[in-house]
Formats: C-alpha cells, sequence, structure tokens
C-alpha cells in the first residue's frame, strides 16, 4: 500500500482576485482531485488531499505534511497561470521527500508535457484523463508499459501512447469528497444559496468546436453518466455534508433527453438541496420543456456562453449561434423562472470597439440576472493559440501572466490595442450593474430574498475601476 498525497495549488481560486466579479467566486473542493483520490482508494492506498488554497499557512502546511507523512507519490493538478506555483510545489517535494515520485496532472501539463518536465522536479506528466493512469502509477507498474504519460529515461524524452478515454463513466469510482474537511469552504450568496458548495461532474467532454477553449483532457466526444448514477452521487454528496450543488460540465445538456431524465429523477426522488449549472448550457441543446423541468428539480441558476452580439465575431471563433437564438434561450430560462448568467469576451478575433459596444447593449438588453466579461486570453491548450502563434502574434510565453481578468499585451490583437481592451473589460461591468433598472430590479431581489446588505457590501469592496 502506498501513501498518495494529491496537491490543489494556494492560488487556484487567487489567479480571479483582480476580477470584476470576484464576489461572485465559490470555494468548494475541486472535481478533479476529488475524482483522482477516489480511483486511488479503489486499490487499497493511503490517499490524502492537500487543498493549499483553504490554508492560512499553505506553504508551512504543506512542508509538514511532506515532512510528517512522506508520501510515496504526490500528484499536483494546475492550469496555465499555475504554473511557476506548481514548479515550486514540486520543487518543495523533492526537498522534502527526496524518493517520492512528482506528478504532473492537468491542462497545462497535459499540453506541455516536455516543457513541464525539462523546467521542474516532476519525474511524469500525466496526459489527459488521469484516474486510470495514476492508479497503474501507484501500483508501480513499469513506465514504458503506462499509456498516456511523459517522463525522461537516462536523458531520453519518452511520450508513451494515448490512453483511451473512459467510455462509460459510471465505470468511475465516486469522488472521494469524505477526505475534506467542510467547514473551510464557504462560497458567497451572489454564486451560491447555501453553504458548503460542493462540485460534481455529469458528463465529459464537449459538442462544439470554440477555438478560444480547449478539450485536450476529455475531448469532443461527449461521454455521460446515467441519470440513476448522477441523482445517487447527488445525494451522497448531501449526506457527506454539501447543502448546494454545482454541476461543472462543460455542457450537461449535451443530450438533452438525458438532461430531462436526471430532471424528473430529481423530482420523483424528491432531491431537497439547491443546484446550480454556473458553467453553462449551450444554446442550441436547450428548450422551454427542460428549464421547467430544471426548475421543479431544485434548480435555480443556468449560465450561459454568450462571448459577443456580433455574428461576424462569433463565426470567428466557431462559436455557432446568432444574437436572436441567445435571446430566445436566456428568455426561456428567465421565463422558467431562473437566474442567469451571461459569459462575455471582450477582444476577440475581430473585435473593435464598436462590435464591443454592441455587446454590451445586447447585454443590458436580456434578462440576466448577472453578467461576466473577461478579456479574451489565447490559452496553449486552444486552437486560437495554435492559430495566432502561427502568425507571430503571441509576445510573450510567460505563463503567469496568463490570466483571463489581469492580463497583460501577452498577445497582438489586430485591431484594439491592451488599454482599449482592459478599458471596455471595466466597462462593460460598470454599465451592466450600474443602470437605474437594474439596480431597481436588484433591490427589490434583495429584499425579497434578505440579500440586501451582502449586496451593499459587495459592490463596496469590488474595483470597478478601469
Amino acid at each position: 500500500m502506498a501513501r498518495v498525497l494529491l496537491v490543489n495549488p494556494p492560488s487556484s481560486i487567487d489567479v480571479y482576485s483582480d476580477s470584476k466579479i470576484r464576489v461572485a467566486i465559490t470555494s468548494a473542493p475541486f472535481v478533479t482531485l476529488g475524482a483522482l483520490a477516489g480511483a486511488v482508494l479503489e486499490d487499497k492506498h493511503d490517499v490524502r488531499v492537500a487543498d493549499l488554497m483553504i490554508e492560512a499557512n499553505p506553504i508551512d502546511a504543506y512542508k509538514a505534511t511532506l515532512s510528517g507523512w512522506k508520501p510515496d507519490f504526490v500528484g499536483i493538478t494546475f492550469t496555465t497561470p499555475l504554473v511557476t506555483e506548481a514548479i515550486s510545489l514540486a520543487a518543495t517535494a523533492r526537498e522534502q521527500c527526496p524518493d517520492t515520485m512528482i506528478i504532473a496532472g492537468g491542462i497545462h501539463a497535459s499540453t506541455l508535457p516536455e516543457e513541464v518536465l525539462r523546467t521542474s522536479e516532476f519525474d511524469v506528466v500525466a496526459i489527459g484523463e488521469g484516474e486510470n493512469t495514476l492508479r497503474e502509477l501507484c501500483l508501480g507498474n513499469d513506465l514504458h508499459g503506462i499509456a498516456g504519460i511523459a517522463f525522461f529515461d537516462n536523458n531520453e524524452y519518452v511520450i508513451t501512447e494515448p490512453r483511451m478515454p473512459i467510455l462509460d463513466l459510471d465505470d468511475l469510482p465516486l469522488p472521494a469528497w469524505q477526505l475534506y474537511n467542510l467547514k473551510y469552504y464557504k462560497s458567497p450568496h451572489i454564486a451560491s444559496r447555501r453553504n458548503p458548495v460542493g462540485y460534481m461532474e455529469t458528463n465529459r467532454g464537449c459538442n462544439y468546436f470554440c477555438t478560444y477553449c480547449s478539450q485536450s483532457i476529455f475531448g469532443h466526444n461527449v461521454r455521460w453518466k446515467s441519470p440513476g448514477r448522477v441523482v445517487d452521487e447527488m445525494f451522497r454528496m448531501l449526506d457527506l455534508g454539501f447543502n448546494d450543488i454545482h454541476i461543472k460540465d462543460d455542457n450537461f445538456t449535451a443530450d438533452i433527453d438525458r438532461a430531462k431524465a436526471v430532471c424528473r429523477l430529481l423530482v420523483q426522488r424528491n432531491f431537497p438541496a439547491p443546484w446550480a449549472l454556473p458553467t453553462g448550457v449551450n444554446i442550441h441543446d436547450v428548450d422551454s420543456e427542460f428549464f421547467r423541468l430544471a426548475k421543479a428539480a431544485g434548480c435555480y441558476m443556468v449560465s450561459f456562453g454568450i462571448e459577443s452580439a456580433s455574428p461576424e465575431v462569433l463565426k470567428n471563433v466557431n462559436k455557432k449561434q446568432t444574437p436572436d437564438q441567445i435571446r430566445e434561450a436566456v428568455n426561456m430560462a428567465h421565463e422558467a423562472g431562473l437566474e442567469t448568467v451571461g459569459f462575455f469576451m471582450i477582444g476577440l478575433p475581430g473585435d473593435t470597439e464598436e462590435t464591443i459596444r454592441e455587446t454590451m447593449r445586447f447585454a443590458c438588453s436580456l434578462p440576466l440576472t448577472y453578467a461576466k466579461a473577461s478579456m479574451t486570453l489565447p490559452f496553449p491548450s486552444s486552437a486560437l493559440f495554435r492559430q495566432i502563434d502561427k502568425e507571430g502574434r503571441i509576445k510573450t510565453k510567460n505563463w503567469d501572466i496568463y490570466n483571463f481578468h489581469s492580463t497583460t499585451d501577452v498577445w497582438e490583437h489586430e485591431n484594439l490595442s491592451w488599454d482599449t481592451i482592459r478599458k471596455y473589460y471595466g466597462l462593460f461591468h460598470r454599465k451592466f450593474y450600474f443602470r437605474p433598472s437594474y439596480i431597481w430590479n436588484r433591490f427589490w431581489r434583495d429584499i425579497r430574498m434578505g440579500y440586501l446588505w451582502d449586496d451593499i457590501k459587495a459592490v463596496l469592496s469590488n474595483n470597478w475601476g478601469d
């Protein structure tokens, strides 16, 4: 039996600290580590999760765990803005536990495995879907025979054959939420109904091909958990202490019949807790029946990836939707009694000042409860990055500054300066949230729900400047 430590970097939420909507950021155990821990537990290993984002002194806590417990394996998952932090965590693990195998995972490591290995103390990169890969590593299997990994063997870079995806997600072990102390996770009411919030996945993959996004982990062939497995898992999460569930699928409604079946089963079994769809549904996959069923089943919020009001800009990033289709979908959700969230992007390819102003006017015309904008950023895992890099318009590969909400001019936009993009990023949120009609509606909603003082504090604490 091996000792396995799975690590979430301390800045996993802090990368959003400069966001104009940071008051709406939830704090919850990440699905990735919960799922990996559940898989490794199947083989009777001793597993711990070091969620450093909730620690007051994260590095001290991490060092204490390493020196006191001496894990045989340390797995660190990270995104692009957290590369330097992950490399530092790997170096600390090597210093504290010289003989430990240190494993990198997540979208950045999967995209640039050789770079990660060459610039760090990581021994192995797990590429793509990680559950079975991590199990084989922790069982001590020969590295050359493990699919989906990269490593160095006598200074020679080795990347093994790709790992086949898990086709039936009902085969996945249950996430190991029991390893977390849930009292440390608190989310604001603007993004939740009750604490603590729990994240879950019901499918993997996305059936669309937007160029700014990446599916290098789960791909475009969507795979599912059955409605029965989904609902059983939601009840289990309540038993373990969660009080609000956020489904973090790329597109919960990719199979609309399955999504409706989940809702009907939740109604049939009298699911007692609120739940939400904060990462979005695609407007092509929804209808009014789905929104009514979701509301009846306890869903209170649904998000939409709207991005732009310009048909030409949407076409540039392969976002196959029109403003009329967007409006219809948002109206259906609103009429069903759901809170609605719209995601927008400032500085998409082809954007001009006029298309951004058009998008701001469009956002204000929709019945959205919240709107969130980000500055367009081509992450190295995306088709957009590859396109811009080929054209010589990537200006830096300093991954530390690749942040949606505080980014500098990491790439050259064809029409807009970064000062202009940043100006409209701030202006978008001020225009949306400081409309008299929005303030009036929000005031009465807050009175009705008892949130008025919380919202006043949120407004005062947020940075609404440029």
